[in-house]
């Protein structure tokens, strides 16, 4: 399955599912790393894998494996950057060749997930100000879908920062129906990332899926 993020062009490869897959879609070495966990994540991690290879299958690469890096990241085949995420009902992988983009990021989230007691927590006082002004519904939707775009700005940043940021470090604004990112906390490597970071995203059923990359 493909979701449509409006964008004007191809920038990457996608595959997403809502049909989970187990630890036999895995690789010998990518068995390893779920060795000891619970049985829910080795269905989310197996279904994230299998989706990334059917994503590098789009370029010919259909036997790589992606393993972890020291912070629990995907590693990707050399030539490529990507991003995986789920929740409890959808999967999905976005890749592209390193060529074309620097980095990218995805999540998706299932929509209600944040409390209002968590916003002080992961949102900064301009944008409580704005979800102050919707209404219950809207509320929603967009307390997940701006938690989401921070995550995927997370996964996007890393790789090239190597540095933690915490939610209220950047702060989103939405200009003409588009939502951008700036990083609001002075660090080492904030040079490396645009000033404004794009972020589009679709909805599928009650999931949330934010992406953004940098090319």
């Amino acid at each position: 399955m493909e979701i449509d993020f409006g964008l004007s062009k191809i920038y990457f490869e996608q595959y997403f599912t809502e049909e989970f897959s187990n630890e036999e879609v895995l690789t010998s070495n990518e068995k390893l790393l779920v060795k000891e966990v619970s049985e829910k994540r080795i269905r989310d991690f197996s279904t994230g894998r299998q989706c990334a290879r059917k994503v590098l299958g789009k370029f010919g690469d259909f036997n790589s494996e992606i393993l972890i890096g020291s912070k629990k990241e995907p590693l990707w085949p050399k030539g490529f950057v990507g991003s995986i995420s789920h929740s409890k009902s959808f999967v999905g992988a976005v890749v592209s060749k390193s060529s074309q983009l620097v980095s990218i990021g995805l999540d998706i989230e299932k929509t209600g997930r944040v409390k209002k007691n968590m916003w002080r927590n992961l949102f900064t006082p301009i944008e409580q100000e704005f979800l102050n002004t919707l209404s219950e519904e809207d509320e929603l939707f967009y307390t997940t879908l701006f938690f989401s775009m921070k995550e995927s700005f997370y996964k996007l940043q890393y790789p090239i920062t190597k540095q933690y940021l915490w939610f209220t470090d950047v702060e989103l604004k939405q200009n003409n129906g588009v939502f951008n990112l700036a990083v609001i906390k002075e660090f080492n490597g904030k040079a490396l990332l645009p000033e404004f970071t794009d972020i589009n995203y679709a909805r599928h059923n009650d999931n949330v899926i934010s992406v953004c990359f940098i090319e």
